[in-house]
C-alpha cells in the first residue's frame, strides 16, 4: 500500500510539472467576465455596419476571447471550425464557414495560450483576413 501511495505522490509530480499547452474551446457568453460581456455589448450596440466579423478580447497576456458574429458568415453560410496552429514566433487562428445556414447569432472561444508570440495571423475558409476590432482587458 506505501509503495502505491509513493507511486502516485511521484506521478502527480510530474503530471504537474508538464509543459504548458494551448488550448481553446467554444463558451458561451454567460460564462464569461463582465470586460468581456462589455467588449461584446459594445460590439453589437455600435452604429458601424461594415465588418468582417472577427473580434478578439486579451484578458491578459496568455487568455484571449475570439468572439465571430453575423458579419462573418457570407449569405446562406453557417459557422464552422476553428482551429490554431502555431510555429516558433506566431499563432495562426483558422476559421472555416460551412455550407448549412446556422441559427447561431455568435460563436465565442476562449483561447489559453501555451507561451507569448510574436504575431497572430487569421485565416477565413484558408484565406488570410485580420481581426476588426481587438480589446485590452483591465
Amino acid at each position: 500500500m506505501r509503495k502505491l501511495f509513493v507511486l502516485l505522490i511521484i506521478a502527480s509530480v510530474l503530471v504537474g510539472c508538464g509543459e504548458k499547452q494551448l488550448s481553446y474551446s467554444e463558451v458561451p457568453i454567460d460564462e464569461v467576465n463582465a470586460d468581456v460581456k462589455s467588449f461584446i455589448d459594445g460590439i453589437e450596440t455600435s452604429e458601424d455596419v461594415e465588418g468582417n466579423g472577427i473580434y478578439m478580447f486579451s484578458e491578459n497576456e496568455m487568455k484571449r476571447y475570439l468572439y465571430l458574429n453575423q458579419d462573418f458568415l457570407d449569405s446562406g453560410k453557417g459557422f464552422g471550425d476553428m482551429e490554431i496552429r502555431t510555429d516558433e514566433d506566431s499563432f495562426q487562428i483558422y476559421l472555416q464557414e460551412n455550407d448549412e445556414p446556422t441559427e447561431d447569432e455568435y460563436k465565442l472561444y476562449k483561447i489559453t495560450l501555451d507561451r507569448t508570440y510574436e504575431y497572430m495571423r487569421v485565416f477565413k475558409d484558408d484565406e488570410e483576413t485580420h481581426v476588426q476590432l481587438i480589446g485590452v482587458g483591465k
